[in-house]
């Protein structure tokens, strides 16, 4: 009878044992590059065993050791391919190493990854905002320079010899165009524009106001 029992509470254990692996997710987070220059876009696949209907979950840890949720996003497939809409800079991203954390159905998986500064142009996302208002004709020349002052004030890119006046030729509203529609990546444009400056076909003055600077006078008042 001793023996039936034993037998019995095994066979229950092994089967218990089995189930609970098979309830186990395998998951994992695999991602492009182990590094990335400024101006780059995270590229990452989400790849799980079994479809749940849960959504993953995503965190990421900075240089310095904090964590935050970095997106939230339904799951209806094994692998999911996910690119940034923004590349890397330098005002919001510190070179260094990144982890980013996985969370699905009970299951977590983790990697990281190096952000290098290499010289890459990586130009702020809401420069692009500014820049679309500029090439639709809702702002002037000046406003628009205003973000360009910023990128110099960030050493972003450089103003090697400013000029006395402000001037930026007409036909480069089109080559913003094509940048703010995605058709040119910000490593390409922010070459150009520090190409343009170099050569002085733009020419920015050295009492050139910045959106940085306006916003510091604001919080003064």
């Amino acid at each position: 009878m001793r023996q039936y029992l034993l037998l019995i509470i095994g066979a229950s254990i092994i089967f218990s044992s089995s189930a609970y692996a098979q309830d186990v997710q395998n998951i994992e987070i695999a991602i492009s590059s182990p590094s990335y220059n400024y101006g780059d876009k995270l590229d990452y696949t989400i790849i799980i065993s079994e479809v749940t209907g849960e959504d993953a979950v995503i965190f990421i840890t900075n240089t310095v050791g904090n964590k935050s949720q970095l997106l939230s996003i339904p799951i209806s497939q094994e692998e999911s391919r996910i690119i940034a809409p923004f590349s890397f800079d330098s005002i919001i991203w510190n070179e260094g190493t990144y982890e980013l954390e996985l969370q699905y159905s009970g299951a977590t998986a983790t990697t990281s990854f190096t952000i290098v500064n290499d010289g890459t142009i990586g130009i702020p996302y809401w420069i692009k905002d500014v820049s679309k208002i500029w090439v639709s004709g809702q702002t002037d020349d000046d406003e628009f320079a205003k973000s360009i002052q910023f990128l110099i004030d960030e050493n972003i890119i450089f103003n090697a010899k400013p000029g006395k006046e402000l001037q930026i030729p007409d036909w480069f509203k089109m080559t913003t165009g094509w940048w703010v529609n995605n058709q040119i990546p910000d490593t390409i444009y922010g070459d150009a524009l520090q190409f343009l400056i170099n050569e002085r076909v733009i020419e920015i003055p050295i009492n050139q106001k910045s959106f940085d600077q306006e916003s510091s006078s604001d919080k003064t008042l």
